[in-house]
């Protein structure tokens, strides 16, 4: 759970949004439809207001995607790596770069 304004700053956007119904739209909604598009994860979210209609802080619940979309570039050529996804691909290598190893790469993403 965290207050609106504590939210806010950890996203770095506590002077963009004075109202909570531009934050919640551009970023909490957009977040949201975002993460269920492209990943493996999804999250719902309540708002709390403790002593007034004002929404004071949120609570987050966090869950896996059952479908993950996976968007494929049709006009891209091919690879000419004979089936091997760790040569000469880029992604594999920026996958790579946060610590993911060889094995989970080749196992859970591809």
């Amino acid at each position: 759970m965290f207050g609106v304004e504590e939210l806010k700053q950890i996203l770095c956007v506590e002077d963009k949004y004075g109202k909570y119904a531009n934050f919640k739209k551009k970023i909490l909604l957009k977040s949201q439809e975002d993460l269920e598009k492209y990943t493996d994860i999804r999250f719902s979210f309540e708002e709390i207001s403790e002593t007034s209609r004002r929404v004071e802080k949120i609570a987050f619940a966090i869950y896996k995607n059952k479908k993950v979309v996976i968007e494929n570039n049709e006009t891209e050529e091919p690879s000419p790596n004979n089936g091997n996804p760790s040569e000469n691909v880029s992604w594999y290598d920026e996958i790579k770069a946060f610590g993911v190893s060889k094995a989970t790469i080749e196992s859970q993403i591809i």
